[in-house]
């Protein structure tokens, strides 16, 4: 940290001499040494308390939080965000867009807040000297931390749309799960995007479907180089259940891999847990990709880090009050005022929008926080938090919605910069809380069943009243095959294939008896045992390799054998089942013996 001798012994006379006049009038120095002593002797005794009494409120602000800041420096954009005003050193007007002040005009129409806040001599920007700001302490308390301002209800606004996501991703999590272990979520294992069929499976299976409705998603009859919307939720659950091990592609069919058998034995808000700080801990698919209209982002080396951005973030969430609404607006100014800051990428020179030259995202203006932060806080939000029903959020359509990015180049023919950019609030879910780690514990509330089935002795099940779930109905056919509309026969080898899946007969039995009146017939409740016992009748101890032997005089010879005895095992009269592991052991005491093993 630089004392208030060092830092003005780094400046020139020139602006020691407008910082004396500022203390002292009628000021007459020709040397540096002179001017110094000036100034300093301005803080001597009850001096420091007259400079501070002299600033204006603003100014005071901005001194007492540049004494209790790192270093004492003073941070511009963290002050406007949290004060909502900037720090005024020089009273001359702000310059147009593009324009700039020259250091020696700025000087003559210092204000007194030059007084205090000095250019540092180590970084860039204004900071207190040490020395004063143990000083300036004394007369003042540390500022208080900056907070986030919360409303009741959104304002209707046209085309809002207000959605409560909580109780559909709990519905939606274990039905995408059972719909890739039926083999129809396909997506590029490479990408993980899906594919056209996978998208459209996966959004006749939401509860509410996408955030916009397809034909406003997209829309048919623009022409294919205008911008759309395209799918948002379809993309993050299979992004999101991709990148946690839960699903794979096997040829092409989509499989459950066995992480994914184990989560459907979890309660579904443990499972959004075990998602969602899996995708915070992802390396592989970076959220500011989708935000398609800012090229560049390809070249390798100056995209930052993905961890340390949703950190930043969810940082933020974290000392969000829960169930109450947050604007995007105010969410962005909280987390640049509170100090939640990350950066995109490390050379915005190599971003750009429409032409890599003129359309360069590293001119200055062109990479401020709402066009590259902002734009990536929208899409972890919109994308990703809110499908697996973290946040409620209120949203219109993108077009129009923010205009921040119209002075760039090249976004004449835009009609937004990013497909979240009607992202007009927010509110933290119960489980969201959890999923936190605001709260320890998470109590779904249990829907009542609005299904009534039938479940009659020759093992035919049949939906009588009510509308089954996407999720129900999957369950279903995991056991029974169907035989018409609403209208299932359980099947034998249907519920083998479960068992050995992982699925769990009684529960399933339990899942039919709460959807039906009756006490399940005893042929179904056999079914459920039998598939429960035969299912695990057998079971694989892994790969061996089978060795034909001359004569069984030899393989009686090696199967006698103390050490081949632990290793090999009799398959018929003269072949012998080696497990593949112990392979290498075999050979070496079948040589033992004298037989040599090719």
């Amino acid at each position: 940290m630089s004392t208030l001798h060092d830092i003005l012994w780094n400046m020139n006379n020139e602006y020691l001499a407008i910082r004396a006049k500022l203390i002292a009038e009628n000021v007459k120095c020709t040397r540096k040494a002179d001017y110094i002593d000036v100034i300093k002797r301005g803080y001597e005794g009850d001096g420091l308390m007259a400079v501070w009494r002299s600033l204006k409120e603003v100014e005071q602000q901005a001194v007492a939080e540049a004494c209790y800041a790192p270093l004492h420096q003073h941070d511009a954009t963290r002050f406007e965000a949290k004060y909502g005003r900037k720090a005024v050193f020089c009273d001359l007007p702000e310059p147009a867009f593009g324009g700039y002040r020259s250091a020696r005009d700025e000087a003559k129409h210092a204000t007194r807040l030059n007084l205090l806040l000095y250019p540092d001599p180590a970084h860039r920007g204004y900071c207190v000297p040490h020395d004063l700001a143990q000083r300036l302490k004394c007369f003042f308390p540390k500022p208080p931390d900056a907070a986030v301002r919360t409303f009741p209800d959104p304002e209707p606004e046209p085309g809002l749309i207000l959605r409560h996501t909580e109780h559909e991703s709990l519905a939606e999590v274990k039905t995408l799960l059972r719909l890739a272990d039926q083999g129809m979520l396909k997506f590029s294992t490479t990408t993980g995007m899906p594919s056209a069929a996978g998208t459209a499976k996966i959004i006749d299976n939401l509860t509410s479907g996408d955030w916009f409705p397809l034909e406003v998603a997209c829309e048919p009859d623009l022409p294919k180089y205008c911008q759309q919307i395209g799918f948002i939720r379809p993309v993050a659950w299979t992004l999101l259940l991709h990148t946690a091990g839960l699903i794979g592609m096997a040829g092409t069919k989509s499989r459950l891999a066995p992480a994914g058998t184990k989560l459907l034995g979890l309660p579904p808000h443990e499972a959004i847990r075990s998602i969602w700080n899996k995708w915070l801990e992802n390396r592989t698919h970076d959220e500011f990709n989708r935000i398609d209209q800012i090229k560049g982002q390809g070249s390798k080396g100056h995209m930052t880090a993905k961890q340390p951005r949703r950190e930043a973030i969810v940082e933020a969430l974290e000392s969000c009050p829960v169930n109450e609404w947050i604007s995007l607006k105010e969410f962005s100014r909280y987390m640049q005022a509170a100090g939640h800051e990350f950066e995109v990428t490390n050379d915005p020179w190599k971003l750009y929008i429409c032409e890599r030259q003129y359309g360069s995202l590293g001119y200055a203006g062109f990479n401020d926080w709402n066009i590259l932060q902002l734009r990536y806080i929208l899409c972890f939000l919109f994308e990703y938090a809110a499908t697996l029903g973290l946040i409620d959020i209120a949203y219109v359509h993108p077009e129009k919605a923010l205009d921040d990015y119209r002075n760039l180049w090249g976004v004449d023919d835009l009609r937004w910069l990013s497909r979240y950019d009607g992202l007009r609030a927010i509110r933290i879910t119960g489980l969201g809380a959890f999923c936190l780690g605001i709260t320890n514990t998470f109590i779904p509330r249990k829907a009542a069943c609005s299904v009534n089935l039938s479940v009659m002795p020759d093992l035919t099940i049949s939906a009588i009243s009510g509308k089954l779930s996407p999720e129900e109905v999957l369950i279903i056919e995991t056991w029974a095959e169907p035989l018409s509309a609403n209208i299932w026969r359980l099947n034998q080898e249907r519920a083998l294939d479960a068992i050995e899946r992982g699925r769990c007969a009684r529960e399933f039995a339990s899942f039919l008896q709460e959807r039906d009146e009756q006490p399940l017939p005893e042929t179904v409740e056999a079914f459920c045992r039998t598939s429960e016992t035969n299912g695990t009748a057998v079971r694989c101890h892994g790969e061996a390799v089978l060795f034909e032997c001359r004569d069984a005089a030899t393989a009686d010879m090696l199967c006698r054998q103390k050490e081949p005895d632990r290793l090999c095992y009799r398959a018929g009269e003269t072949t012998i089942a080696v497990p593949c592991a112990h392979v290498p052991r075999f050979r070496k005491c079948a040589r033992s013996l004298g037989f040599g093993v090719v």
